[in-house]
């Protein structure tokens, strides 16, 4: 069984069927073909409304629900495979403008592989694009600083967002403790120039 029926909806396998129920409603308004104009738009959209249905089909009903858990079971996963595929998902929930799902997925992946910076990257990312949530975001960025200290993606990613929200002395802080470790980053360089003399 390729598709994870549960991931697919972005509930967990101990969702009640109330749950599944609202989650499948929800993804269905949201990517109803008949609410895109462009043709490539509709058809992509129709591909994911169709997965959805055939999700919630599977999980509504106890009876085909209990069958595809069996089915599940056999096919036991790595946690690196099972975050690997919530981080693939919400991927493409993000790109799908399906933040919340997205932001859900990615944190399942982070759970099952806590020191994999790319998953914290992205949940920092996407938490970045919200104002409410920009300090979480930054926490997120600090995590990734920790886990990996040589990476220069957590130190670019945190001072981008110090810098688009006017933090800027906060922002050449960060970018002068990464070239610290990094002194031939052309990147970090480059942004620490952009900031210093504002």
């Amino acid at each position: 069984m390729t598709d994870d029926f549960y991931k697919i909806l972005g509930v967990a396998k101990t969702a009640s069927t109330a749950e599944i129920k609202k989650a499948y409603l929800q993804l269905a308004r949201e990517n109803h073909p008949d609410r895109f104009k462009e043709p490539a738009e509709r058809e992509e959209a129709g591909q994911r409304f169709q997965q959805f249905t055939e999700a919630f089909n599977q999980l509504r009903d106890e009876k085909s629900r209990q069958e595809y858990d069996r089915s599940l079971s056999k096919e036991t996963k790595t946690p690196e495979e099972e975050a690997r595929l919530y981080f693939t998902n919400g991927e493409l929930r993000e790109q799908s403008q399906e933040y919340d799902y997205a932001l859900k997925l990615y944190y399942e992946a982070m759970r099952l592989q806590p020191n994999n910076v790319d998953y914290v990257l992205a949940a920092g990312r996407l938490m970045g694009k919200d104002k409410a949530k920009q300090r979480q975001a930054a926490e997120l960025f600090n995590q990734a600083m920790q886990k990996d200290p040589t990476s220069p993606e957590p130190h670019l990613e945190l001072g981008a967002l110090y810098s688009r929200t006017g933090m800027l002395v906060r922002a050449k802080r960060v970018y002068e403790q990464a070239l610290k470790q990094l002194p031939n980053h052309p990147e970090l360089k480059r942004r620490f120039a952009q900031v210093k003399d504002k």
